[in-house]
């Protein structure tokens, strides 16, 4: 339950020489009434951030323009919550091999900074794009807003080519390249990409996209979930996407992607669109998806054991995984008059993990594992829902349990929206929410069965009317 709060958000901008140039700052603001221990344990109470941004155009012509923004945060709670914050995977302060943070249990509060600056060119068929960036490990907006990780020094360079008009082949198309590193504040590469897109849309208004990535070998602590640094190896991802004429009543899209790595790892998924629209005041839509995963790398659980020293005192479970999923999406948007309509959203999701080869880490910053029951006169055994592993037979350490990971979900979600302006300005909303999930037959992936599992499975109904009046005066 959402505890008594409150949100600000202030936001001033001012342009200079029509435009040419511009300065802005937001402040937000986030405070929580948390006399619950039990919330007071798990939240943070008090939020703040503000944050500069402005841009400069470089030519008369304003062709090119140097923006960018620089801010900072500052977030407080109880010392419970701060340690959850810190251990997060947003910061992963507990990382033992990452000097500059730390885990402060005693800490009641948690500051940060970020920035970044940009270079583009506004107009034209050459495109060119480029930043320069960085993320705070104490960084932290998440109460008031959205951000990925933080602890990143980041920059990246994108050039290419637009053609704006139609050709014998082409109405119009794009070429593009692009690069980007990311290191951390100890300057470990943590992400590189090498980037090929391109988009053509024929004369007859049909669409083809290809997208080609590289991503050399580079370093992750993502992989141990807050451990020590471990090497992830290189991949490769190509991606293809055709649609018809978007002007059309019927309209088809396709999509799919096919990404490998060296190692053995892979997975591949599609996605078919369907969009009819009989008539102006009907739209139906379905997207049903398949995906494929094969990963040497998935993470279970730590263990502290002092004895193996390879991984600083702490073994990292891990182990092979294939993963299906089947997302598929319905859409109605119906409109009977102009002040009744009809909007539904159905999303009937299936997802299967199958975990085999359990195995540990053998040492930092590398992607090699030993395989329980295979080396080290190690042994696995599982009764039940349960697995037992002594990593070294006879000697001295210790055996340790973990449960089966497989998993089955079945989901359904959907919503159903009828909407009545009874009178100008004032609507009548009456809304229909249903919730269903069923996780039977973990690792065994049915679609007949499980199609028809969720159908049946129990769930939740919430009705919601909602009235809006509009006085006139």
């Amino acid at each position: 339950m959402e505890p008594f709060s409150s949100y600000s958000v202030l936001r001033a901008q001012k342009e200079f020489t029509e435009g040419f140039s511009g300065l802005g700052m937001i402040f937000t603001g986030m405070t929580r009434d948390l006399q619950d221990p039990a919330l007071a344990d798990g939240l943070t109470k008090k939020a703040f951030s503000l944050a500069l941004d402005g841009w400069t155009f470089l030519d008369e012509d304003r062709t090119y323009v140097l923006n960018g923004w620089f801010g900072a945060t500052r977030v407080t709670g109880s010392r419970e919550s701060m340690t959850r914050l810190q251990m997060s995977s947003l910061h992963y302060f507990q990382r033992p091999d990452a000097d500059y943070v730390e885990v402060d249990p005693e800490a009641t509060s948690l500051s940060g900074w970020a920035g970044r600056l940009y270079f583009n060119k506004q107009k034209g068929n050459i495109i060119l794009n480029a930043g320069l960036g960085a993320v705070s490990p104490g960084f932290h907006a998440m109460d008031l807003g959205y951000h990925a990780p933080g602890d990143v020094i980041n920059g990246h360079v994108e050039t290419g080519y637009i053609s704006f008009h139609p050709g014998k082949i082409f109405r119009g198309w794009n070429l593009t390249g692009s690069t980007y590193r990311t290191y951390d504040f100890s300057g470990n590469r943590t992400n590189e990409y090498y980037n090929l897109t391109g988009m053509f849309q024929l004369l007859n208004y049909w669409t083809i996209g290809f997208f080609y990535s590289y991503d050399p070998p580079r370093y992750s602590h993502y992989l141990t979930r807050g451990g020590p640094m471990a090497y992830y190896p290189a991949g490769v991802m190509r991606n293809l996407a055709v649609s018809t004429d978007n002007r059309k009543p019927l309209v088809l899209k396709f999509s799919g992607h096919y990404r490998t790595h060296p190692n053995g790892s892979y997975n591949y998924s599609f996605n078919v669109g369907l969009r009819w629209k009989p008539s102006d005041n009907l739209d139906l839509s379905v997207s049903p998806g398949y995906s494929w995963r094969l990963s040497e790398g998935q993470f279970i659980r730590k263990v502290t054991d002092p004895l193996k020293t390879e991984t600083l005192g702490v073994r990292y479970i891990m182990s092979d995984i294939i993963q299906e999923n089947v997302p598929i999406e319905i859409r109605i948007n119906w409109t009977f008059t102009p002040r009744l309509s009809l909007q539904a959203y159905v999303q009937p999701f299936y997802g299967v993990g199958d975990y085999f080869h359990f195995k540990e880490m053998r040492a930092v910053r590398t992607f090699d594992f030993d395989i329980f029951g295979e080396v080290n006169d190690s042994t696995i055994t599982q009764e039940n829902d349960v697995y037992t592993v002594d990593p070294d037979g006879p000697g001295p350490a210790a055996a340790f349990d973990f449960r089966n990971p497989d998993f089955n979900l079945k989901s359904l979600r959907g919503t159903i929206v009828l909407r009545w302006e009874y009178r100008p300005g004032s609507t009548m909303f009456f809304v229909w929410t249903q919730n269903r999930a069923d996780f039977s037959h973990p690792g065994d992936f049915d679609f007949d069965r499980d199609f028809f599992d969720i159908w049946t499975a129990p769930g939740d109904h919430i009705f919601l009317f909602k009235l809006n009046y509009r006085f006139t005066f």
